[in-house]
C-alpha cells in the first residue's frame, strides 16, 4: 500500500472516529434515544423539549371582558385539542394570559410579565388596538413575534408605511372597513346622508377618514360626526346632535357597551333613524344583538367571519353544547388554528427567527377558513379586507350580503 492509499485510508478512520464521536453526543443529549423527540434551540426561551409557552394580554376583568373572555376560551378549545393530538411538532402549546383590566396603561407591565417573569416564546394576542400598539412596541424591540392583535386600530406599519416586522395581523382594519362600509351604505342600502358615531381614538379615528372619503366617492355625505371617549356613558347630547343632522342611517363604530348605550339613549328620547343603524365589526356577535333586546331589531352588523367552511363546522361541532353561538369564542378558535399552522411551518427546532420566516414566507393565500384569505409576506403584516353584512333579526345575526373585498371597492 502506498503512502497516499494509508493517508486517506487514515483520514477516512479518523472521520468516523468523529463521526461516531458526534452520534454518542446527540444520543447522550436525547436521553440515549437519538428519536426520542425535538431538542430545543440552545436559549430559545419559552421553548422545552415537550412545551411552547405563549403568552396573551387579554382583559378580563375590565370593560374589554365581553369579548376578550370568550376569545379566550376559544383560544384554550383549539389548544386543547391540539395538545390531545400529540401537541406542535411534539411539543404542547402552554398558553398564559394575563389580564390589564382592558386598560392600556397597564397593557406594558402585563407583556413584560409574560416575557419577564413567565418566560414566553411569542405573544399571541393583545385585545384593543392601543393596548396592542403599546405591546408591539416592547416586542419591536426585543424582537419577539406577535400574532393576532386584536383591534383594526392596531398598528401594523411605521410612519413611512413599512411592516413591523415582528408583528402580524389576522383581523382587518378600520380603515378598509370604513371603505367597504360607505360602498354598502350607498350601493346597496341606497343611502345618501349618513351620521357616524365614533370612539375617539385609534379605534375611530382612522374609520371616520375613509367612511367620509368612500361616502364622498359614491355621491353620498358623512352629514354629522360625533366622538366619544371610550368610558362615556351619558349620550343624550350625542342623540340630539343625529337627530338635528337628520341622517338616512347611523353607523356605529366602537365598542358593544357605548354603542349599546347610544341606542338604548335614542330609543327613550323616541328617535330612530330612517334606515336604522349599522355597527362595525366588533358588534358582530349574538350577545350584543340580545343587549339591544328589541331596539336593535333590523340594525346592520359589519363582519368577516363565516362558520361555513370546515372548520366553522368543526367549531359548531365542539360547542354543540354552548346554549348560543360566540362569534367571539369562534375568533379565538379560528387564531389559534392560524397560530398553530404558524408553528408547526416553523419547524421542530423552533426558535422566534424561524417563526418570522415561517410567518413571512408560507402564508401566501392561506385560507383561514373563517372566509377570507390571508397573505402575508416580509413586507405586508396585514390582516384580512374581506367584509360581509348580517342584519340582527329576533335578537339573532344573520348574514345578508356576500363577502366585499376592500380592494375592489377603494380607490
Amino acid at each position: 500500500m502506498d503512502l497516499f492509499t494509508r493517508l486517506r485510508g487514515g483520514k477516512r478512520y479518523a472521520v468516523l472516529l468523529v463521526a461516531a464521536a458526534a452520534m454518542f453526543t446527540l444520543a447522550a443529549c436525547n436521553g440515549g434515544n437519538p428519536n426520542s423527540g425535538p431538542s430545543p434551540a440552545a436559549n430559545v426561551p419559552g421553548v422545552s423539549n415537550d412545551t411552547i409557552t405563549i403568552g396573551a394580554v387579554l382583559d378580563t376583568t375590565g370593560p374589554l371582558k365581553v369579548i376578550c373572555a370568550p376569545i379566550l376560551a376559544g383560544d384554550q378549545l383549539y389548544f386543547d385539542k391540539i395538545n390531545a393530538a400529540g401537541g406542535i411538532n411534539g411539543r404542547k402549546v402552554k398558553l398564559v394570559q394575563v389580564s390589564d383590566d382592558g386598560n392600556s396603561t397597564k397593557t406594558k407591565g402585563a407583556v413584560r410579565q409574560l416575557f419577564e417573569q413567565n418566560n414566553a416564546f411569542a405573544l399571541f394576542q393583545v385585545c384593543g388596538s392601543g393596548n396592542a400598539n403599546v405591546a408591539s412596541s416592547y416586542t419591536n424591540a426585543k424582537q419577539i413575534p406577535f400574532v393576532d392583535p386584536i383591534g383594526g386600530g392596531s398598528k401594523f406599519n411605521d410612519a413611512q408605511g413599512k411592516a413591523l416586522p415582528w408583528v402580524w395581523m389576522t383581523q382587518p382594519n378600520y380603515g378598509d372597513e370604513g371603505h367597504v362600509i360607505g360602498y354598502y351604505l350607498t350601493n346597496k342600502q341606497h343611502a345618501k346622508t349618513v351620521g357616524l358615531l365614533y370612539e375617539n381614538d385609534v379605534l375611530g379615528l382612522q374609520q371616520k377618514t375613509t367612511l367620509g372619503e368612500s361616502l364622498q366617492k359614491n355621491g353620498a355625505q358623512l352629514s354629522t360626526s360625533v366622538g366619544y371617549n371610550a368610558t362615556q356613558t351619558d349620550f343624550t347630547a350625542a342623540v340630539q346632535t343625529m337627530k338635528a343632522a337628520h341622517p338616512d342611517i347611523i353607523v356605529l363604530n366602537g365598542l358593544p357597551g357605548p354603542t349599546a348605550k347610544f341606542i338604548a339613549a335614542a330609543t327613550s328620547q323616541g328617535y330612530h333613524p330612517p334606515m336604522g343603524y349599522l355597527a362595525n365589526y366588533p358588534m358582530a356577535d349574538n350577545s350584543w344583538a340580545k343587549v339591544l333586546g328589541p331596539a336593535g331589531e333590523d340594525t346592520y352588523v359589519s363582519g368577516y367571519t363565516s362558520t361555513a367552511a370546515p372548520i366553522g363546522q368543526e367549531y359548531l361541532k365542539a360547542t354543540s353544547a354552548d346554549t348560543s353561538f360566540s362569534a367571539y369564542k369562534f375568533y379565538g378558535y379560528i387564531n389559534a388554528k392560524i397560530f398553530s399552522d404558524a408553528l408547526m411551518k416553523a419547524g421542530k427546532d423552533l426558535t422566534r427567527d424561524s417563526l418570522r420566516n415561517a410567518l413571512d414566507h408560507d402564508f401566501s393565500n392561506y385560507d383561514t377558513g373563517f372566509g377570507p384569505s390571508l397573505t402575508w409576506t416580509p413586507d405586508k403584516h396585514g390582516g384580512v379586507s374581506d367584509f360581509m353584512f348580517l342584519q340582527i333579526k329576533k335578537a339573532q345575526l344573520t348574514q345578508v350580503s356576500d363577502f366585499i373585498k376592500a380592494a375592489q371597492v377603494w380607490p
